[in-house]
């Protein structure tokens, strides 16, 4: 009667890695009990040698044991295998075998996992793993690949061991999903999910991606803030572009369930409104008329140039009248339209004070959370359309759009002052007259997107509950400022 030992060195050497599998009948019950996790499954002598032949044959599985014990009623093995034919493939696990009378009765299993066990000097921390490669698919995320973007970003993590994808948004600029993360052993530090930021599946050819830029300039943005950012955004992990543009993958940080998305349809309050101005001016203000400008060459002034922004302009006039006839008073359509012949102008317009812009600060781009006095707490996302500009130009786009009309009116001059406040620390010759004459040419800024962009999105109930609760807060503001009248 063979001992713990013999049995289980048998099965390994002459079973497994010679391929003798009729060996089964003298080393183990017919039939031999295996416990997996959550069940149990009955092998017969007949089953087992099917099993074991197949697997021979197809990739001659070679093990070898960090780990090989036994006494008097059970024998463990910590394995590693590896495949000799076919593309290699290493694996790593647990076997606990119960011996009855000389043969094996039980096997416990746990399940297998990619790579061998790890041993001292292993590379498998940061500085040796090699960069995450670019992915085509949100759905090609794995738990290496989050391993290795972890290490590109300097953060130490246990093993990765799951990547589970939980989709956040799909559409024409981008796919993000939020990813939740599984270690091989608890951690108080590690992240517990991300989110990764992809282009479309298939992105479309010469659409406003490609055309402006917007996944290199986001890209771009970030690598300008390195690991100390000027204002409250998620941190980066991971940017990465390819496709002349068209392609990119972010990884950035999962903000968590504390913080809930601004709603533009809605709109903020004035406290929450006050969080926004803040960080906007933490912004402006670290670039106010900077050096630093100099160096980046993807600052555009305007979204679009001012042909450009004309025609989809005019064409946004005309969807205007289509899908709001009725809606709009006359006189909200006389500020659309009085602004067409003033495009131009207001493009040339050249500021003395020049600053990096998020370019797009509606409050649907914002996220809210609240600080421990109850006070809210904003962070700025989505950074595709971060350009150069006049300071005010973000500030009036943020006020005229993501406010009601009364809520505005009473407490955009503090709001004001108060982001004027912060830019004069850096430059003192930033007065309260200069902002205040700056925002009252740049209310039109956000009249001048919201109809220009309205002639390339489908009509929907969602999106035209959008367009005309933007539109009614811009012209209101436009009317407030007498912008108009300015640019003339």
């Amino acid at each position: 009667m063979r001992t713990p030992r013999e049995l289980i060195e048998l099965y390994w050497d002459r079973v497994w890695n010679q391929g003798e599998a009729d060996m089964v009948r003298e080393l183990c019950h017919d039939p031999i009990v295996r416990h997996d996790p959550g069940c149990v499954t009955r092998l017969s002598h007949d089953e087992q040698i099917a099993r074991i032949k197949h697997r021979f044959e197809l990739q001659a599985p070679f093990f070898t044991h960090e780990v090989l014990i036994a006494d008097d009623d059970c024998a463990v093995s910590v394995w590693n295998a590896h495949t000799r034919k076919g593309p290699r493939i290493e694996r790593c696990g647990i076997e606990v075998f119960r011996i009855v009378d000389g043969r094996f009765m039980d096997c416990w299993n746990s399940s297998y996992m990619d790579g061998f066990w790890g041993v001292e000097g292993d590379p498998g921390v940061p500085d040796d793993l090699p960069p995450p490669e670019m992915l085509e698919t949100l759905e090609h995320i794995t738990p290496g690949w989050v391993q290795r973007v972890f290490a590109h970003a300097c953060v130490q993590v246990p093993l990765v061991t799951l990547a589970r994808l939980e989709p956040v948004s799909t559409g024409n600029v981008s796919a993000t999903a939020r990813v939740h993360i599984n270690y091989n052993i608890p951690s108080q530090t590690a992240p517990t999910s991300l989110i990764a930021k992809f282009h479309p599946k298939t992105p479309r050819p010469g659409g406003m991606a490609e055309k402006l830029g917007y996944y290199p300039r986001e890209a771009a943005v970030y690598g300008l803030f390195g690991m100390d950012p000027p204002v409250q955004t998620p941190r980066l992990y991971y940017a990465e572009t390819g496709g002349a543009g068209t392609k990119v993958n972010l990884v950035l940080e999962d903000l968590g369930k504390d913080f809930v998305p601004g709603d533009q349809v809605k709109g903020c309050n004035a406290a929450e409104a006050e969080a926004v101005i803040d960080q906007l001016a933490r912004l402006h203000a670290h670039f106010l008329n900077s050096e630093r400008l100099g160096q980046i060459d993807w600052g555009i002034e305007h979204v679009l140039g001012a042909p450009e922004l004309e025609a989809a302009y005019n064409a946004g006039i005309l969807a205007f009248h289509e899908r709001f006839s009725g809606q709009l008073s006359a006189e909200e359509f006389a500020i659309i339209e009085g602004f067409s012949p003033l495009i131009a102008r207001w493009c040339a317009l050249r500021p003395k004070f020049v600053t990096l812009l998020h370019g797009d600060p509606r409050v649907d781009n914002v996220m809210f959370a609240a600080n421990e006095d109850g006070t809210p707490s904003a962070y700025l996302i989505d950074w595709q359309l971060a350009r150069l500009g006049d300071p005010q130009m973000d500030v009036a786009y943020f006020l005229t759009g993501s406010l009601s009309p009364t809520d505005r009116r009473s407490c955009e001059m503090r709001l004001i002052r108060r982001h004027a406040a912060t830019l004069r620390a850096v430059d003192p010759q930033y007065t309260d007259d200069v902002a205040l004459a700056a925002h009252r040419l740049n209310a039109v800024s956000g009249l001048a997107y919201t109809v220009a962009s309205s002639y390339n999105i489908v009509s929907t109930p969602a999106s035209d509950a959008l367009l005309l609760a933007l539109a009614r807060r811009n012209c209101s503001a436009v009317a407030d400022w007498e912008s108009l009248n300015a640019l003339n």
